[in-house]
């Protein structure tokens, strides 16, 4: 009789996103909308008005697409585990109006993070020429926006999934971000991988741009690079960091991690006491005690005969 290969994580995911292909599709033009209006407004304003602080207005499209996101999070776990099966632009607009304050809230955080890491990275990157100091310092500042993107992996899920208070979130979600490091580890893997795996017609396209010429090759990136955002990023990195994170993160969440690790320990426990207190239930009594000698040979070790004794009437007194 055989059994049926257990599929991987990876085999699961590519699984449940192929089959609902669609639903994922609709839910991430859904999302485009409001997220294309929200970096066009701060775009123009940009361009009007600070064109030389790009790099300091255009993120703040991220604080106004961010209640948005929370309909993408929402929906496409639901998608993912077969939870929703129709009614997409109603739960995302639900998930929307649940979750706005909140998601406002860490559109902030998600932007101060973006800010400081990536000006952190660029200005330590540049004075590196100068000292090997600087290196460290670029170091720093990478490992930190890892970690602050891992918080944000965890922010996303528990404020949309728990009734918990933001700042029980944001406490629990930096507690996980190096408690969980593992699966926020293979989270940002699954992201960088399809990043590269969806990257790979650019790279085609700068190849052609020898024969048709570079002005053709920065519009078919262009377009390649909004088809991309408006059909398949979206919901992909949402099911990526659902997959690798919410199972663990419900565990905990709800009691079921710490019932299991008692259960654990209760066993060992036992299982400990066990060991430090033989059991002698095979031993009679009355033989024990007309046999000569102050010790017994009992399971390879040499015991004390009174010790022996003592645990046997403890055991008939119980």
């Amino acid at each position: 009789m055989t059994t049926e290969r257990k599929k991987t994580g990876v085999e699961n995911f590519l699984s449940s996103y192929f089959s609902n292909f669609g639903k994922f599709t609709l839910l991430n033009l859904i999302f485009f909308v409001p997220l294309a209006l929200s970096f066009a407004i701060f775009f123009f304003l940009c361009k009007f008005l600070a064109p030389q602080a790009i790099m300091l207005i255009l993120p703040l499209g991220v604080i106004l697409a961010a209640p948005f996101y929370s309909g993408v999070v929402v929906v496409s776990k639901g998608i993912y585990f077969g939870e929703i099966t129709f009614g997409i632009l109603g739960e995302f607009l639900k998930a929307v109006k649940e979750n706005f304050k909140a998601y406002i809230l860490h559109g902030v955080v998600a932007y101060i993070a973006f800010v400081g890491c990536y000006h952190g990275i660029v200005i330590y990157k540049h004075l590196a020429s100068t000292s090997p100091v600087f290196y460290v310092m670029f170091f720093i500042s990478l490992v930190l926006a890892l970690f602050l993107l891992f918080m944000l992996f965890g922010v996303t899920l528990m404020s949309a999934f728990f009734d918990l208070k933001l700042k029980d979130v944001y406490k629990n979600s930096l507690l996980m971000t190096f408690g969980e490091l593992k699966l926020n580890l293979f989270a940002t893997l699954g992201i960088i991988v399809s990043l590269a795996v969806l990257s790979l017609p650019l790279m085609l396209f700068g190849i052609l741009s020898n024969f048709w010429g570079e002005t053709i090759s920065v519009v078919l990136v262009s377009v390649y690079a909004v088809l991309l955002v408006a059909l398949i990023l979206p919901s992909v990195v949402s099911s990526i960091v659902t997959a690798a994170v919410y199972p663990d993160m419900k565990r905990v969440i709800t009691g079921e991690a710490k019932a299991n690790i008692e259960a654990i320990r209760k066993e060992e426990q036992e299982e400990t006491e066990s060991k430090k207190t033989p059991d002698f239930s095979d031993i009679d009594k009355d033989s024990l005690m007309k046999s000569g000698g102050e010790y017994v040979f009992y399971n390879g070790k040499m015991i004390k005969k009174s010790l022996i004794l003592e645990e046997l009437e403890e055991r008939e007194e119980k």
